[in-house]
């Protein structure tokens, strides 16, 4: 590991448990004065305009905005957003419902900009080799963004964060996938969102007052999910000829 490689796993660590900190921070005000989750989003909003304007200064915007990918990567896209619409039509108790889409769908829009700006456009800038990228570095780079939501401990307790870890895993392997076989954020992006709002009701189905309650099967289910992005994740990484 060369020395420039080494800093760039500092930077990288520090990085993350400082925007980490600024998140906990935020979650924590928004608790205190109950402000209902918008320093959240301001902080995220904040966080993904100042890496917009770092990759405009390096001229890499095209990275980001990128049009030009397969139309078979669509289906990435299409699939969740089908079951999602399905999901969110689903008789489940919302209360209030516009609070419900006030904060959470624009809070993950928000969450899936900046954590796809921070996490693959930086993540793979400071790991690229000549367009390739080694794959103990796809690995640190799934488990960094793993390692942010342990802040989740500090609201949610550790038997729900649990399964976000194991899901965020699998989810970062397979978004970098995405970034790495498109070259561009775009994907990876939208991808994001809907995976998460499948997520999203996933947990809502083993709560006991829904009328979807699936019970004890919703572990195994939760675990093939998370098993099925990290396949289609590498499978895509060994066809994109990218990874050694």
């Amino acid at each position: 590991m060369s020395e420039i490689k080494s800093i760039n796993y500092i930077k990288f660590i520090i990085g993350t448990v400082f925007f980490g900190l600024l998140i906990l921070a935020s979650g924590t005000i928004s608790t205190m004065f109950n402000l209902e989750g918008t320093p959240d989003i301001i902080l995220k909003a904040i966080i993904a305009a100042a890496i917009l304007l770092y990759a405009y200064k390096r001229n890499e915007i095209n990275r980001i905005f990128n049009i030009h990918f397969s139309p078979v990567y669509l289906l990435v896209i299409i699939i969740p957003m089908i079951l999602s619409y399905i999901l969110q039509n689903c008789p489940l108790n919302f209360d209030p419902y516009p609070y419900y889409i006030a904060t959470t769908v624009i809070g993950t829009v928000v969450t899936a900009l900046w954590e796809e700006l921070y996490f693959r456009y930086v993540g793979c800038s400071l790991f690229e080799e000549d367009g390739k990228y080694k794959w103990y570095n796809i690995i640190f780079l799934a488990l960094m963004f793993m390692g942010i939501h342990l802040i989740n401990v500090y609201f949610n307790g550790w038997e729900p964060t649990q399964n976000q870890l194991m899901f965020t895993f699998g989810l970062g392997i397979f978004v970098l996938a995405l970034y790495i076989q498109t070259q561009s954020l775009l994907v990876p992006i939208i991808a994001h969102f809907c995976i998460n709002s499948v997520a999203d009701y996933f947990s809502l189905f083993a709560t006991s007052n829904s009328p979807l309650y699936i019970g004890s099967m919703f572990q195994p289910f939760y675990v093939f999910y998370v098993v099925v992005l990290i396949a289609i994740g590498v499978f895509i990484l060994k066809r994109s000829g990218r990874v050694f």
